[in-house]
């Protein structure tokens, strides 16, 4: 009997090849579509590509738990002064965990995606790895999955790299070869956050005070939610380059400091998920505090159900909201949520 695999099909080219390789391999693939919203055409794109493969697709309406699980929390994040990944949250909750189910009442034994991602077995337990294409390593964004889960998760592209991945796609003759990358957000579309949270949210301008550290005036804003730490000022002050260094919702206000000064030694961090079990509260490892920055050393201690980490050379711009992911190499020992960050 074939093993049968569901593959989240986005309408994009990677899953669709993700699930072309499937096929080659010997799995009975479905292609499984998860309308996000009313306005989505991903699943028109993804039904071109499952009927060019041959595969069966279906498709199934998760656009109320994508708003709870997903958008409501990105905007209360912002709303908080706080800057989120909702990438992390949908793969935590959506991909990786509702569309599991889905796949499971199929009779699926494994749920696959276009993740440049690896899965291995070693000494009898699963581990996630670094994408071999470094350019498009998406592991960052899979911290969340639930650990029990590895073992039913495919990556089919994990060992590929994109120029492989589109050339597989004109051999399959697939619609989405030639479909240029997405950067954005797939609800943000033309990635103006600020506009989607005042479109969505009713939030209007909020004139409020941009300041140094010591509390000296330096200009108005129109918001506090327009900002993330280390977002860059136009102009100088001082002869320095101004930098985001701290938002306060509380009180609207934004602080700005140069450069080094919004460099931080160490940081706090709560919602964790470890993907391998950690044999000491205390130990050394990599950190990455976003999805493009290097990884770097770093000492951790897990108190209950938070983490100190401290870092061996202060990284620009940590800024709570976003995930910390930790390393052993190329492999992905777990991460959590920055809540606070120090110099």
């Amino acid at each position: 009997m074939k093993r049968k695999a569901a593959v989240a099909m986005s309408g994009g080219v990677d899953s669709a090849v993700a699930a072309a390789v499937l096929k080659y391999e010997g799995y009975d693939v479905i292609g499984i579509t998860l309308g996000m919203s009313s306005e989505s055409g991903s699943a028109g794109k993804a039904r071109s590509s499952a009927a060019a493969i041959g595969i069966r697709h279906y498709c199934k309406c998760a656009a109320e738990l994508f708003s709870r699980k997903v958008i409501l929390p990105f905007a209360e994040s912002y709303i908080n002064g706080l800057t989120p990944n909702p990438c992390i949250e949908c793969n935590r909750h959506i991909k990786f965990s509702y569309l599991w189910g889905i796949a499971s009442s199929l009779g699926c034994s494994f749920l696959a995606s276009g993740h440049y991602a690896q899965i291995d077995k070693e000494s009898g337990r699963h581990i996630l790895r670094r994408g071999a294409d470094s350019l498009k390593d998406q592991s960052y964004f899979l911290y969340g999955i639930k650990r029990n889960y590895l073992p039913h998760i495919l990556f089919p592209l994990g060992r590929m790299t994109k120029r492989e991945v589109r050339q597989l796609a004109k051999e399959y003759s697939i619609p989405a070869a030639e479909n240029p990358d997405s950067q954005k957000i797939c609800f943000i579309p033309d990635g103006n956050y600020s506009l989607f949270l005042k479109k969505n949210f009713m939030l209007k301008k909020m004139p409020g005070r941009m300041i140094d550290e010591l509390g000296n005036f330096i200009c108005l804003h129109e918001g506090f939610y327009n900002y993330t730490i280390g977002q860059r000022q136009p102009g100088l002050y001082g002869g320095k380059r101004l930098y985001v260094k701290e938002i306060r919702p509380e009180n609207n206000e934004i602080v700005l400091a140069p450069l080094e000064k919004v460099k931080f030694a160490r940081f706090e961090i709560t919602n964790m998920n470890w993907l391998l079990p950690y044999a000491s509260p205390d130990f050394y490892c990599y950190v990455q505090t976003g999805s493009h920055k290097k990884p770097a050393a770093c000492h951790v201690s897990i108190k209950n159900e938070k983490a100190e980490i401290i870092l061996e050379e202060s990284q620009f711009a940590v800024a709570p909201g976003q995930s910390a992911v930790f390393y052993n190499g190329d492999i992905v020992l777990g991460g959590g949520v920055i809540i606070s960050a120090y110099n």
